[in-house]
């Protein structure tokens, strides 16, 4: 489970499918494997947003913040996932 925040919504994401397969330019195999691989599938599990006085707002209906706003989710996850990737080859 992942928390991202996008669009002034605090969002509780399950990923579902990640493939994140490096390019290997000397591979002939396939143009996948000469270019890599990027797929992401999610769902969002909860939204949250807080109105003009600060006050926390719990978002029935999370499915159509994720239609929405799918794209600037995706581009979020990325950077979380990539982030956690960096952080554990600094931590071996």
């Amino acid at each position: 489970m992942l928390e991202v925040i996008v669009e002034g919504y605090v969002l509780e994401v399950e990923v579902t499918h990640c493939e994140n397969s490096p390019p290997s330019p000397g591979s002939w195999n396939s143009d996948w494997d000469a270019q890599g691989c990027r797929e992401l599938e999610f769902k969002v599990v909860s939204a949250i947003t807080y109105d003009r006085q600060g006050k926390r707002q719990i978002v029935s209906d999370s499915s159509s913040v994720a239609r929405r706003h799918a794209r600037q989710i995706e581009v979020a996850l990325w950077h979380e996932i990539d982030s956690r990737q960096r952080r554990q080859r600094w931590a071996a």
